[in-house]
């Protein structure tokens, strides 16, 4: 790759939209179980729900990530079905 390739490429790296699509179904899974944990637990266990709590807040903020990177690439390609990968990326 040259120079003025290496500058002219983008900086946020490219995600195939399947992949994409599975990270927001694991996470979404995730937090449903870790509510359900959450629910479950008796309120003198604080330790566990701080954890579980904790584990919660990280899910969201991934899935935050993920649903805006999907957001981006539906408005870059115009649709997030078939996108094209960057030059130099093959699709396999």
């Amino acid at each position: 790759m040259t120079l003025v390739e290496k500058r002219n490429r983008s900086r946020t790296p490219y995600i195939e939209p399947d992949l994409l699509e599975q990270g927001i179904s694991q996470l979404s899974m995730e937090i449903q179980i870790l509510n359900d944990w959450l629910d479950d637990l008796d309120p003198a266990e604080t330790e566990p729900r701080r954890s579980y709590e904790d584990m919660l807040r990280s899910r969201h903020e991934m899935l935050q990530s993920l649903t805006e990177q999907k957001t981006r690439l539906q408005a870059t390609n115009g649709d997030a079905s078939a996108p094209e990968p960057p030059s130099g990326q093959s699709a396999s």
